[in-house]
């Protein structure tokens, strides 16, 4: 028996060595490995593959398999367009980081990230979150979704298929899903499910403010948004539905049977997904999932009352500058464009736009250009969703402003600075976050300085998940937005507060548009 015994625990000890780890699920025991003290699982399936019967429905609970499961890799993306990863509408699956000495009795903070991409495109698989697992002792999963029209089509055939008589929103559904498989499973890996941080990006960071304004996701501790208040509003289901009957023809099911949407070959779906979120693909207000448009919800208090952290890039819309000349090989903006762009943009706003923005005060046209449509559609958005939010709970906003922040997600055009553009926190976050086909020699590099804020970042974020207050050792607390709005500027080494933000972003011009399409009356919070 004794010999039975050593030689069991001679291959433990051995598997150990090797970085296995072996973890329960409510659907198996899962196997994954060590790396640099971080564990890691990937490819979790968090829910049936919605595919067949079940396109176009939330999300069923995951089927058990038999004996061990391998978590060694990333399962495939979800369906789109403009990836070179494997994609599958297979794809509800999840990845967890966890440190190596966690165990179900570790309870530790849990970070759920939900990966940005316009609603059409991104993959869990791009953020490998061992830098905040080994810098906070946290667990951090990050998790797929439907994109597309698979995950946010609405139709008047597929509401009348509903119980709830509603279509769309499930893309926000899977997420809702994957929290609540975090909460049933997360133990296991070191987590505490009771303290969970949902934080995303783009898409993501919509995701975070439409699941906080969702009766239906479950409950949460904190939330952490990142350049994701650009719709203060969402469309109606009515509108959706119409929209989606276009979609629905176009692809080849012109008869409104839910059927024929669930018998079409994904490709014939895939290859109508738009590349903006600009498009009909969008979550929807439907009464049930999202019962009210974000900045309706925050201002009548209907919204989940945790600390959120919610904030936007300073230079933002550079990111779409630089996309759109790389895309087009166009040369710089002259100014002749600039003021066509703004006329095509603006309308009979377009004077009044040129004047706020002229070219002198930004150095080029294509800045002056990007600096009218960050203002607009990121930064005194976000003013506004914090100047509702903080009337119920405790909000932080910051402002990302390093003059030269690495742009992973931007090609590199000589000439052109991207200064702190949409995306460009994710390098601080995720250290080996990087576009290869951009920077095909690896992540653009940080400097001293910059290393310097990746901490301040990282530490912050990690503080509002473990504690509900993001302020660390190494500065002094962080306020609360409030009467007089305190905003973080994460400007390298160590950052400042600042009350510059709404003159900055000439949030003034902007509020009676602004307000108005929140649906918002002009004396609101602002």
């Amino acid at each position: 028996m004794r010999g039975k015994l050593a030689m069991v625990l001679l291959l433990w000890l051995a598997a150990a060595g090797a970085g296995a780890q072996v973890r329960p699920t409510e659907s198996g025991p899962v196997k994954g490995f060590i790396d640099a003290g971080v564990a890691q699982f990937r490819g979790i399936p968090y829910a049936a593959p919605p595919v067949d019967k079940l396109r176009f429905r939330p999300p069923f609970a995951p089927i058990a398999w038999k004996g061990t499961r391998s978590a060694a890799e990333y399962g495939p993306a979800c369906e789109q367009m403009l990836t070179l990863y494997p994609v599958s509408e297979d794809c509800l699956t999840l990845n967890i980081f966890a440190p190596a000495s966690a165990t179900d009795i570790s309870s530790l903070p849990v970070m759920i990230w939900i990966h940005g991409g316009g609603f059409v495109s991104g993959s869990s698989r791009d953020f490998d979150a061992s830098a905040l697992v080994t810098r906070g002792n946290v667990v951090v999963v990050t998790v797929n979704y439907r994109l597309g029209y698979f995950g946010f089509l609405a139709h008047p055939a597929l509401s009348a298929d509903s119980p709830h008589h509603i279509s769309g929103n499930y893309g926000l559904l899977d997420q809702q899903a994957a929290f609540a498989w975090v909460r049933r499973n997360i133990a296991a890996f070191g987590g505490n499910p009771k303290r969970l941080t949902i934080f995303g990006e783009s898409a993501g960071g919509q995701s975070v403010i439409d699941q906080l304004i969702s009766p239906t996701s479950g409950p949460l501790s904190a939330a952490i948004a990142e350049s994701g208040a650009y719709a203060t509003n969402l469309p109606t289901l009515a509108a959706q539905e119409a929209a989606g009957e276009t979609v629905a023809a176009t692809a080849g099911c012109p008869h409104r049977t839910a059927l024929c949407l669930r018998r079409l070959p994904a490709n014939k779906l895939n290859v109508l997904n738009p590349l903006t979120s600009l498009t009909s693909v969008s979550p929807v207000v439907d009464g049930r999932i999202i019962p009210l448009g974000p900045a309706q919800a925050f201002a009548a208090g209907s919204f989940k009352h945790i600390p959120v952290i919610n904030g936007s890039n300073h230079d933002e819309y550079r990111l779409f500058v630089g996309l759109s000349r790389w895309a087009t090989n166009a040369a710089p903006m002259t100014v002749k464009q600039y003021i066509a762009n703004v006329k095509a943009q603006f309308g009979p706003l377009a004077p009044s736009v040129l004047e706020t923005y002229p070219v002198k005060d930004h150095g080029r046209p294509e800045y002056a250009y990007a600096a009218a449509l960050t203002d607009v559609a990121f930064a005194c958005n976000t003013h506004l969703l914090n100047a509702q939010m903080a009337r119920y709970t405790s909000v932080y906003a910051y402002e990302l402003n390093d003059p030269h922040a690495p742009t992973a997600s931007g090609p590199v055009l000589p000439g052109f600075s991207y200064g702190s553009a949409h995306s460009s926190e994710l390098s601080y976050l995720f250290p080996t976050y990087n576009v290869a086909a951009f920077h095909p020699d690896g992540p653009p590099p940080l400097s001293v300085a910059q290393e310097k804020l990746r901490t301040l970042i990282q530490d912050s974020w990690i503080a509002l998940a473990r504690d509900g207050l993001p302020a660390t050792a190494s500065r002094t607390p962080w306020p609360a937005f409030g009467g007089t709005p305190k905003i973080l500027s994460l400007v390298p080494p160590a950052g400042s507060i600042t009350h510059d933000f709404f003159s900055d972003h000439h949030c003034k011009f902007w509020k009676s548009i602004l307000l108005s399409r929140a649906g918002l009356p002009p004396d609101s919070a602002y």
